[in-house]
């Protein structure tokens, strides 16, 4: 998914020479490169689309437990009466559109116009909002009962994930919950593939489960609950699973449960902000560095 973050890009005085680029230019590079700008353009968004309906590919698989999931956490997690909800790095609508059935209005956030295209298609109930909610947070219009955040957390270099998890925390009211997915656990058959398989250069980003708590904790949040799901791995990009019927009768059956939690290939983390503690603390500003 897209974040709703800042395009950024070189300043007007950057050298395009073959000089050797001095540290704070390679810094400026290496900003360049972040996660807000990963999944700009037409073609990123209609590729980004095509496997996360498909029940015999990986990640519609894992769309079909996640909303199991997401019904189960909606009834005894989400705080009596709740109206409001928001999706951060919302993309081209698949959790906007889950919340639809729940909620009278969500708000979807993400920076790539193309992604909020096929998000108005899908979600017409939605409000939309294109823009960088961590450098201007009053593009939101909140606070929320719930803010969800789905294959986002995971990629994000670790400043981008401090500010937006600061803005989660000003943006839940009290007694709201945050609902955020972790991908690719490195405890996981899969994950344990992965790292045999790949060097560290070329190795996808992961996340254990008990990092993922320590990642919230040191942002101020409480974690309550963790679901953990796809258990069973599979190779290259998992377009074309085999026997897909199975594999989704057993996954259904997994998912959620308790004693496979470390082992999980995905995982849901169900947070509250914790009031007490302030965003800015040094905590976070240990996270950033």
């Amino acid at each position: 998914m897209a974040l709703a973050g800042l395009a950024g890009g070189r300043s007007d005085g950057s050298s395009t020479g073959t000089a050797k680029k001095r540290p704070a230019q390679v810094a400026e590079v290496a900003e360049a490169r972040s996660y807000r700008q990963s999944h700009l353009g037409a073609e990123k968004a209609r590729s980004y689309d095509e496997d996360l309906w498909d029940p015999r590919a990986a990640k519609g698989l894992d769309w079909l437990v996640e909303q199991q999931l997401l019904t189960d956490l909606f009834r005894i997690a989400l705080p009596p009466g709740a109206r409001s909800a928001a999706d951060f790095a919302c993309g081209t609508g698949r959790i906007l559109e889950f919340l639809c059935r729940y909620f009278p209005s969500p708000v979807g956030i993400d920076i790539s116009q193309d992604m909020l295209a096929l998000a108005r298609a899908r979600c017409p109930r939605a409000v939309l909002i294109r823009g960088d909610v961590t450098t201007t947070p009053d593009l939101s219009p909140g606070p929320f009962d719930l803010v969800t955040a789905f294959r986002f957390l995971l990629n994000a270099e670790p400043s981008l994930r401090s500010q937006v998890l600061a803005w989660m925390g000003k943006s839940v009211r009290p007694g709201g919950v945050v609902i955020a997915n972790f991908h690719l656990n490195p405890a996981s058959l899969r994950g344990t593939y992965l790292r045999l398989r790949t060097t560290r250069a070329t190795r996808p980003s992961m996340m254990s489960v008990n990092d993922a708590c320590r990642l919230f904790e040191a942002h101020a949040f409480t974690v309550r609950q963790i679901l953990g799901y796809s258990f069973l791995p599979y190779r290259r990009d998992g377009r074309t699973l085999l026997a897909p019927g199975a594999r989704r009768a057993v996954e259904t059956r997994l998912a959620g449960t308790g004693a496979l939690l470390p082992v999980a290939g995905s995982f849901l983390v169900v947070a509250t902000p914790d009031s007490s503690a302030p965003q800015d603390s040094e905590n976070i500003r240990r996270e950033t560095r």
